[in-house]
């Protein structure tokens, strides 16, 4: 599965960005008037296509394609979204250190606090990093950083390789309509 993220400002409605879409989200930050439409599809073809498309009376900020590394889920929850970037280019060595701190420390550690939803890892080119996490509240939101702040280093985790996202975005979700997380842990 692949993904397209557009950047905006001012708030927007629920957008159709074209046939095949698996899923999408519009969000609205918290506090300011950005927002991310997120959509999901079944091929890199697909999720390019998506990010070159410019629906009328829109003005994308920016946009990013990406291959959905990870997803994890716990409930259906969106209410709220945090977006998590990590931005590149990123080495392998970092790239493969933050997938693993994701899935094996991370994602243990907050999988089991009430009202997360479904988390997705999301990969670029350059090794970029984006996670989208959908939560039921901002309460979840806040009880999901005090466990992720408390957990240790696994065994051969380097801090170095580490060095934590470059920015974070919180989100209320105005629409989300998310693809099945097939296979998800």
């Amino acid at each position: 599965m692949h993904a397209a993220i557009h950047r905006f400002r001012s708030p927007l409605g629920t957008h159709d960005l074209g046939a095949g879409a698996l899923g999408a989200a519009t969000l609205t930050q918290l506090g300011g008037q950005a927002g991310a439409v997120v959509t999901f599809w079944p091929d890199a073809p697909a999720a390019e296509a998506a990010a070159a498309r410019r629906p009328a009376g829109t003005t994308w900020l920016d946009t990013g394609g990406y291959r959905v590394a990870d997803v994890h889920s716990a409930s259906d929850a969106a209410a709220y979204a945090q977006i998590t970037w990590f931005d590149g280019p990123r080495g392998a060595e970092q790239s493969a250190a933050e997938q693993r701190a994701g899935r094996e420390r991370i994602w243990p550690a907050v999988r089991g606090i009430d009202g997360v939803g479904t988390t997705y890892a999301l990969l670029a080119e350059d090794r970029s990093l984006v996670v989208v996490a959908f939560t039921a509240s901002l309460a979840t939101v806040e009880a999901v950083q005090e466990a992720i702040m408390g957990t240790e280093l696994l065994p051969g985790e380097d801090p170095a390789l580490l060095p934590g996202p470059d920015r974070v975005d919180l989100h209320r979700v105005a629409h989300a309509a998310l693809p099945a997380p097939a296979g998800a842990r």
